[in-house]
């Protein structure tokens, strides 16, 4: 009997020891070699990829094809699981590996069209982006074919294959972040709502930093389009919230003459955007008539923020055009409809819809069909609502619907040497607009901005919301404005700050406006939070620490007050602020919002900069109606009761939320882990460029408490002496054809 119990014992562990381990192997992934060689079975001659102590690729090949085919191997074995959900993303099918939960994504992505835009766009662009776009799409469905058992985990515990790749996937993808990278479709649809409720004297009371309302005069929809618009905009966030794209971070960027440094050499940097912090590679690339480095995001093959031998570059999306002029890309058109909603009316003539179905399928679920209707402006984005007596189809026409070669721009950047030819490659990058730092080896420092405007027929009819082409100054579509090419100053610095809200006394402490030479740690670590600077002058000018009697408030007070608007720090006035900044959007705008619409707040709220700018701009008046809450009647508030109100029910809130110890309020122990990440660069062109890397970062700790990383980097790109590269002990690996 124990010699059966023992056999029995053996065979269950060696049963537990085979399930283990094919479990194991099951899922195991496959890695890139530390050294040696591997093999492409579609490259023509070998190729040699170096990674440096930092991780950073430097790709060498004999021709450009050989580079992207590696390239795109390269960024499949490191990249392949977030490259696969951009994708499908962009491709509208999240919801057949992710189940119904992101139909109304896929519904969205499937409407704009970005996949059938790419589609469309495919044959026009350059022959020789199309020739690079297909090389490293080949990598990636190389690299996909190879490790098909033994690609990452997260495609096994879904159990579904990543895609494979074709060249109108990187232009879906890249369509797909130029309308991620812009606030407009919020902003219309928030201060839509607000003008049908409230109409346009009430909304410039309100918001005085805008001015460029419709006339008084306008169709009233009387609310019925809210419920199809709410849903168009909770697609929407749905689709940025996946991506982790917030707009609000799109914040800081410099570029610096020599003579503002310590060492004495120019270089141009920026903060990354959020959704960048992980998702990003630095490379090189060299092959004959290709020498370039610097950042690219996987699944669009071009460095967009780097070098060639000769000039540099950093490309700002359009959230930061606030230096200019705010963009204006976008407007929703309103067509009368036909009863059976076939045709649509334009111009007083009747034009039948094009009328596309998609097929969208869905995991466990039966496949659903869409049907997509489009006028000559734009694709139907709501159905059909009965307004009235009249049927309205509502399209959205954006610039992105126009086709633009937008990567060849990149192309010719790779090979610009002088501010003219820089010039020449920007002009090509109309989506998104954008600006592009400039800096060339003889440190001279420039931006080439670009502002690319709709034209729309006056006869069209738009719904009523804000828009360029109500601006008093507004004469005509601008296509491009070229500027600041050496300015005295010595520098050029971008914020999200509309330029006329910050040219007064308010700033605090900004090290760009001093005279004295900057390093290059000062200018990675002097991350200071602009609204801070200008908000809380003036909330210690209307309210000081007698008008409070609570200790705990007094002292939340003091560390405010000492704070020096610094974010890299993550002091607990950081998160002060923060708080009091939403306490203070409460205490102006919930009441009339919840009046108009329950969604309408937490929408206002993502446009953080018409919320902090308005907010500004109304205490710094002194006294509006926007201050009472009508809820309630026979009380007036006044500019000091709002802010004092909203300063203790931050602090009150802080403390029960959190702690009455004000020393835990400090942000790693409230925000969310990927409101804190922050990864900034700074490029210096020297014959052998430097980039200067600072991250801020929380990890989970052993105590399962929140840990925070502050990393320094400093690599030296170095191209041109690929021996330099390996005496620091680099990885070499060599990609042989098959």
């Amino acid at each position: 009997m124990n010699r059966n119990l023992r056999h029995f014992a053996i065979l269950i562990i060696v049963l537990i020891v085979s399930i283990i381990g094919g479990i194991v192997i099951y899922f195991q992934e496959a890695r890139l070699p530390q050294s040696g060689t591997l093999t492409h079975p579609q490259t023509s001659q070998p190729a040699e990829v170096i990674i440096d102590k930092d991780g950073y690729f430097h790709l060498y090949a004999h021709n450009s094809n050989d580079l992207y085919k590696t390239l795109g191997y390269m960024h499949a074995a490191r990249y392949l699981v977030k490259m696969d959900l951009f994708l499908r993303a962009a491709n509208g099918t999240l919801s057949e590996v992710f189940g119904a939960e992101y139909v109304d994504i896929d519904v969205l992505s499937r409407t704009i069209g970005f996949s059938s835009l790419a589609s469309d766009f495919i044959n026009r662009i350059d022959p020789l982006v199309f020739q690079i776009l297909s090389a490293y799409c080949n990598g990636i469905n190389t690299y996909i074919d190879r490790h098909t058992y033994h690609l990452p985990r997260d495609f096994k515990i879904r159990r579904y294959s990543p895609s494979h790749w074709k060249p109108e996937d990187c232009l879906a993808i890249q369509r797909l972040l130029a309308w991620s990278l812009s606030d407009q479709l919020i902003k219309k649809i928030v201060f839509y709502k607000l003008l049908e409720i409230y109409g346009p004297e009430k909304i410039l009371e309100g918001f005085p930093a805008v001015d460029n309302l419709p006339p008084g005069s306008f169709p009233v929809h009387n609310t019925q389009l809210f419920t199809d618009l709410n849903h168009l905009v909770d697609s929407h966030l749905q689709l940025l919230d996946l991506l982790k794209i917030t707009v609000d971070n799109l914040e800081n960027s410099w570029v610096l003459s020599a003579g503002r440094t310590i060492d004495n050499i120019s270089a141009l940097g920026g903060e990354l955007p959020g959704f960048l912090n992980d998702y990003h590679d630095i490379v090189e690339l060299t092959a004959p008539g290709i020498s370039v480095s610097g950042l690219t995001i996987p699944g669009i093959p071009f460095v967009l923020f780097g070098c060639n031998s000769t000039v540099a570059w950093n490309l700002i999306p359009e959230g930061n055009l606030r230096s200019i002029r705010p963009v204006d890309n976008l407007e929703f058109i309103l067509n009368p409809a036909s009863e059976n909603s076939n045709q649509y009316r334009f111009k007083n003539q009747w034009s039948d819809f094009i009328i596309r179905q998609e097929r969208i399928a869905i995991r466990n679920k039966t496949d659903t069909t869409i049907t997509v209707r489009e006028t000559m402006l734009g694709p139907v984005v709501c159905p059909m609502t009965e307004n009235r007596h009249n049927q309205y189809a509502i399209s959205v026409q954006w610039k992105g619907f126009q086709f633009s070669d937008d990567l060849k721009s990149y192309l010719q950047l790779y090979s610009a040497n002088n501010w003219e030819t820089f010039k020449e490659a920007v002009r090509l990058h109309v989506i998104p607009a954008a600006e592009v730092d400039y800096l060339d080896i003889n440190g001279n420092i420039g931006t080439a901005q670009y502002v690319s405007d709709l034209e729309i027929d006056k006869s069209t009819e738009r719904l009523p919301t804000l828009s360029r082409l109500f601006e008093p100054d507004y004469i005509a579509p601008i296509h491009y404005l070229f500027r600041n090419l050496n300015p005295q100053t010595g520098y050029i610095r971008h914020h999200r700050m509309f330029s006329k809200f910050v040219q007064d006394s308010m700033i605090c402490n900004d090290i760009f406006d001093s005279d004295s030479r900057l390093s290059f740690q000062d200018i990675l670590d002097h991350n200071t939070d602009r609204q801070a600077e200008l908000l809380l002058p003036l909330v210690f000018e209307i309210i000081s620490i007698n008008d409070l009697s609570n200790p705990i408030h007094r002292r939340a007070f003091e560390i405010l007050s000492q704070w020096n608007c610094r974010t890299r720090d993550l002091s607990p006035a950081l998160s002060i602020f923060n708080t009091l900044l939403n306490k203070l959007c409460e205490q102006i705008f919930k009441d009339e919002m919840d009046l108009t619409d329950p969604q309408l707040y937490s929408q206002f709220k993502r446009l953080r900069d018409e919320s902090f700018l308005n907010i500004l701009q109304l205490l710094r008046q002194g006294e509006s109606s926007w201050f009472d809450d009508i809820r309630t009647s026979g009380i007036v508030e006044r500019r000091k009761t709002v802010v004092l109100s909203a300063f203790t029910e931050t602090v009150d809130f802080l403390a029960e939320q959190y702690s009455p110890n004000i020393s835990q309020w400090a942000p790693e122990n409230i925000l969310p882990q990927d409101q804190i990440d922050r990864t900034s660069f700074l490029l210096a062109l020297t014959p052998y460029p430097l980039i200067y890397e600072s991250s801020v970062r929380l990890h989970r700790s052993r105590r399962l408490g929140r840990e925070r990383i502050i990393a320094h980097r400093k690599s030296r790109l170095q191209s041109y002496n690929r021996y330099a590269l390996i005496q620091e002990a680099a990885r070499i690996i060599t990609v042989l054809p098959e």
